[in-house]
């Protein structure tokens, strides 16, 4: 689950920029506790949902600047585009988010049982982040000094709307190695629908996590990246193997930073196998994990995962080889025999 600070730009990040003096970044951070809480509330009733099927609508709501959700609805599903561009993007990139979980592996939305999709655009003043806060999606606009329009950006909505999917499949706890594999399973699905929906081919893919929201004067070209993490700016400290491994409390015991060993072995494995082949492995093991599951368990669970998706004739026979040799290559070791 999503306990605490689930948004696309880190904290970290955020303090960096704001010891190099950047007030928009300052005040993102200090509206962290109050989301915090809300998404904490709406995690801790999960059980006690009302499950309703549903349509998977998707609502499109202007708060104006305010820092308060749903002020104004402004495009509802089948509804016509308006002149804001930035409500005309979050909505064509929420209904492809939901469309591929959809199509590709049968899922009623991001829960299952056809959750509307909730989307607030134009959030506070110059706000630096998008999150999903357990029940709902907000995107700020950006400072335009740093970070800009992340409604618009397709990894970026895929990112935090798949941590509504892990929420409702798997619940992995927001710290330490589960917390690492919510941000993994997230970047997964980010730069899979990105890949999607730019029509690219691994080959042809960046495989970097909010490229589009940094601006030039931004330290760096991306927030993360899959094939070289470590590498997308001056803050980003991901390591890409078991032998780096972060041990700190910082970043509740590194989600954001750990992410960077999985991540490069989800990279290693799509070059081989592919994309589509590799998307629905990821999946069908997110949904076979548990709330306390680390990467062990994650590697134990995906090869068991592979296996019967290749005895179904679902995936390439070569896939748990492959599995077993892009993880082995960050450090996470199978000790099945």
């Amino acid at each position: 689950m999503c306990s605490t600070k689930c948004f696309i730009i880190p904290p970290h990040i955020l303090e960096e920029l704001a010891k190099r003096g950047n007030s928009s970044c300052k005040k993102t951070l200090n509206d962290t506790a109050r989301i915090t809480e809300k998404r904490q509330t709406a995690l801790n009733h999960l059980l006690q949902r009302e499950h309703q099927e549903s349509r998977g609508d998707r609502y499109i709501y202007d708060c104006k600047n305010t820092y308060q959700q749903r002020v104004e609805l402004i495009i509802e599903e089948g509804g016509e585009f308006i002149k804001d561009e930035t409500a005309n993007e979050a909505y064509k990139t929420s209904g492809f988010v939901r469309d591929y979980f959809k199509n590709a592996f049968g899922l009623n939305s991001i829960d299952g049982n056809g959750l509307d999709i909730i989307s607030n655009i134009h959030y506070g003043e110059n706000y630096n982040n998008a999150y999903w806060d357990g029940d709902e999606m907000t995107y700020g606009d950006g400072d335009g000094k740093e970070f800009t329009d992340f409604a618009s950006a397709i990894d970026v909505v895929a990112h935090e709307l798949a941590h509504g999917v892990t929420q409702f499949l798997s619940n992995l706890e927001y710290q330490s190695q589960p917390g690492a594999l919510n941000e993994h399973f997230s970047d997964v699905f980010g730069t899979v629908i990105k890949q999607k929906y730019l029509n690219q081919t691994v080959e042809e893919a960046d495989w970097l996590i909010g490229d589009s929201v940094v601006t030039e004067e931004f330290p760096g070209v991306a927030i993360r990246s899959m094939k070289a993490p470590g590498t997308a700016n001056e803050f980003d400290s991901q390591p890409d193997h078991m032998d780096n491994y972060y041990n700190g409390m910082a970043d509740n015991q590194g989600v954001h930073i750990n992410s960077g060993i999985p991540n490069k072995a989800f990279y290693l494995s799509c070059m081989e196998l592919g994309l589509d082949d590799c998307a629905l492995i990821w999946f069908q093991t997110l949904k076979a994990l548990w709330r306390t599951a680390n990467f062990n368990d994650m590697l134990e669970t995906i090869l068991a995962t592979a296996q019967n998706l290749t005895e179904e004739g679902n995936v390439s026979e070569r896939s748990v080889e492959v599995l077993s040799k892009s993880f082995s290559a960050v450090g996470i070791i199978s000790i099945v025999v």
